[in-house]
């Protein structure tokens, strides 16, 4: 059955009290115990209440230590991300065989912002040191960032002439295409689709069945970042076929790579 804790983590609770529930991050393993004196951390990012976060799993392997107060720094990155504080105190203290979640807010700051090379695109990777501050024990890692996070509903959805006419306005020169396959049924599903896409804050424009094409129907799709990035998506759908093709267009051409990955994702998972 489904206990209040996983109610609580599905953003049900939040939903039944009428607040709006916020995606869960994606997490991945981003540094193991031998690298940072006991310590095996997990990572993602996600948008909560407007505020970009890095969330952070703590789970103490093997550090005899309880892990209670670190320190965070991230390098320049393409996103131009920092830490909006660089305290993370775990309350209550991680002990050895335990976890704890935490969450840092990430400001986007000028300072730290990478120029992209022209004609590459941008680096998902954001370097990250953490210092233990018991044990004065600094570690490292990287991590991908999830363009979603930075999606905003503050002009995110395009009203739909501006989006023609953004849309035709871009250099074919400048749209990424690609098929993703496999998918869940949810996501051959254009009314699921948008239902999910619209909670990372991704706006369904417009859609039409394909002329001449049997079963086919094309979505499309606007969203742009905190920082000021629109993308325009088109993702084209064909009844019984679990897949999609993506189109991306956008005049940030080097940012295009990560929206294109946030789309396929999101409809993989």
């Amino acid at each position: 059955g489904l206990s209040v804790d996983n109610v609580a983590k599905s953003g049900g609770m939040g939903e039944m009290f009428g607040a709006p529930s916020e995606p869960e991050a994606r997490m991945a393993k981003v540094c193991a115990p031998e690298k940072s004196g006991g310590i095996e951390l997990w990572a993602g990012f996600r948008q909560v209440g407007g505020a970009v976060q890095l969330e952070l799993d703590v789970r103490n392997i093997s550090s005899s230590v309880p892990i209670s107060n670190m320190a965070i720094q991230l390098n320049k990155n393409a996103f131009g991300l920092s830490p909006a504080n660089q305290q993370i105190v775990c309350n209550p203290p991680v002990p050895m065989g335990g976890s704890g979640k935490q969450s840092v807010e990430l400001v986007s700051n000028p300072n730290m912002m990478v120029q992209v090379q022209a004609g590459q695109p941008a680096s998902p990777q954001i370097q990250v040191a953490i210092k233990n501050m018991t044990t004065g024990l600094v570690f490292y890692f990287a991590a991908n960032f999830a363009l979603e996070a930075l999606f905003t509903s503050n002009g995110g959805a395009l009203e739909r002439g501006a989006f023609i006419e953004a849309w035709k306005s871009i250099d074919d020169k400048k749209e990424l295409y690609g098929t993703v396959s496999d998918l869940p049924a949810a996501s051959t599903d254009i009314d699921q689709v948008a239902a999910k896409f619209k909670m990372h804050r991704i706006y369904l424009i417009a859609r039409r069945p394909v002329p001449n094409a049997e079963g086919q129907e094309v979505a499309y799709f606007s969203m742009r970042t905190l920082t000021g990035m629109v993308f325009m998506a088109e993702l084209t759908f064909k009844k019984g076929v679990n897949a999609a093709k993506v189109c991306i267009k956008t005049e940030n051409i080097a940012y295009g790579v990560q929206a294109k990955l946030a789309l396929e994702n999101l409809l993989r998972f």
